[in-house]
């Protein structure tokens, strides 16, 4: 396993029209990249009002896209395929831990991609691990 900090994650819901943007304020954060069939785990540290955010748009556990970057600011973005794992309100601040998948597609294309995953009747876990924006 490889871990990484993870500096900045703007998490994107898929059951929308449109892509729309929550860009979440990290006070800390790591990525995991297991080396198992290209599953990773993310741990974000968010204030309450982007720890609210999450749990309402992970409720009904559908596939996010999460643009990150890991290590220092300046690093290119990543796109992952996520689904939200757990949400613990820790106080002041909560964690959010998602499962997910690091994808090689643009953010629309994978937009597109999870719709038609939907409309033929795939599961969240099914769209999470099919491989949807890979490249292998």
């Amino acid at each position: 396993m490889k871990t990484f900090k993870l500096v900045e994650l703007t998490l994107y819901p898929t059951d929308q029209v449109s892509l729309n943007e929550k860009e979440m304020k990290l006070s800390e954060g790591l990525i995991i990249n297991k080396e198992e069939d290209n599953e990773w785990v993310l741990e974000a540290v968010l204030g309450k009002a982007d720890l609210e955010s999450v749990q309402e748009i992970s409720e009904d556990r559908k596939v996010l896209l999460a643009q990150v970057r890991i290590t220092k600011p300046e690093n290119r973005p990543a796109m992952f395929l996520v689904q939200v794992q757990e949400v613990n309100d820790l106080g002041e601040e909560g964690n959010v831990i998602m499962k997910g998948t690091l994808a090689r597609e643009e953010k629309l294309e994978l937009f597109a991609s999870i719709k038609r995953m939907r409309q033929e009747g795939m599961k969240e876990e099914e769209i999470l691990t099919s491989g949807a924006g890979t490249t292998e």
